[in-house]
């Protein structure tokens, strides 16, 4: 199992206790090129994962190596941004479906979800992903009702 998921809080409760606890989640990686060059953010996020989730903090280019090495794994891949899952997805990460996790607002955004504000370049890698056959879905816990981002930005109701 690999999940993409794009959350600008990256690590932090809904995460930790709402995602990696109830899916066996064996791996949590944090794909950032500006994070993981930060010892001390690394550091401060490795404290929020719980004794049995091995933690990544790497870059975009190193994140594609170290899933597939450990391709047998529960794996969860946590990145800030669309366009970064749009990066991992360009370099040859398979994945079926983007989680969308959370996007807070920020200026010049559109609500897609009251946790969903996507910016035009948001949008725009949002159309790639779909274009490259990849489903882009806006999710808060695996068990919530999930959002088909595509739809909702064409003005389509429904799933």
């Amino acid at each position: 199992m690999l999940i993409l998921r794009v959350d600008d809080r990256l690590i932090h409760g809904q995460v930790v206790a709402g995602w990696a606890r109830p899916l066996g989640i064996e791996i949590l990686m944090l794909a950032s090129d500006t994070i993981s060059q930060d010892p001390w953010a690394c550091n401060a996020y490795q404290l929020a994962i719980p004794e049995g989730i091995t933690f990544n903090c790497i870059g975009i280019e190193q994140c594609i190596s170290l899933v597939e090495a450990h391709n047998k794994k529960r794996t969860m891949i946590i990145v800030e941004s669309v366009g970064d899952a749009q990066r991992l997805l360009k370099k040859r990460l398979i994945v079926k479906e983007v989680n969308i996790g959370g996007l807070g607002y920020r200026e010049n955004t559109r609500e897609i979800a009251p946790y969903i504000y996507l910016s035009p370049t948001d949008i725009e890698s949002v159309v790639q992903l779909f274009q490259m056959g990849i489903k882009v879905i806006g999710k808060q816990l695996p068990n919530s009702a999930s959002i088909d981002v595509i739809k909702t930005l064409a003005g389509v109701s429904g799933d």
